[in-house]
């Protein structure tokens, strides 16, 4: 996984020695459910999920350039078939909520968005956001995506949860955003 460099951020792999930091930010109650997980129950269940991340390689560590405690995740995924065939992911992110307020999210996801378009060549990125999520809303809203449709996706709690999905195309990307 190639390591991304923003203004304030550095987005790199992730390593064994993050665990500390994430599950630190990843029992806290009001940051999985907004991301639609539910918060980690112990430090053994941070370091499984941590290790499948990993493992699966499509997943960035978000850290302040000044220093390389993590402060956060953002992957870029193949969530099903169809996104397989049309040659598009699904951009996922959180944030620990003392750095929210930042444009730190906003800055990483402008930087991934370069790198799924310029470097993966992808033709769509896809986001969602929990209708309760204002926050992750506006980052979706402030880099360009455009809303496309509602989906029911399966919750954390066993529930279905509504999603608002957005696109952008690989051509909206080139005209609005280099």
């Amino acid at each position: 996984m190639k390591t991304l460099v923003t203004e304030r951020l550095i987005l790199r792999p992730l390593k064994l020695s993050d665990l500390e930091d994430f599950n630190r930010y990843s029992k806290k109650p009001n940051i999985g459910p907004n991301a639609g997980w539910k918060p980690h129950q112990s430090l053994e269940e941070s370091e499984a999920i941590l290790k499948m991340m990993i493992r699966e390689d499509e997943v960035w560590g978000i850290t302040e350039k000044t220093s390389d405690a993590l402060i956060g995740t953002i992957g870029l995924h193949v969530r099903n078939f169809d996104n397989a065939i049309l040659n598009q992911k699904e951009i996922g992110y959180v944030l620990d909520d003392i750095h929210w307020g930042k444009g730190y999210m906003t800055e990483a996801v402008k930087k991934v968005l370069e790198y799924a378009f310029l470097d993966l060549e992808l033709d769509f990125v896809l986001c969602g956001h929990a209708l309760a999520n204002d926050r992750s809303k506006r980052v979706i809203e402030k880099v360009g995506f455009t809303h496309t449709h509602f989906e029911d996706r399966d919750h954390f709690d066993g529930t279905k949860i509504s999603i608002k999905m957005y696109q952008i195309s690989k051509i909206d990307y080139r005209g609005g955003l280099l």
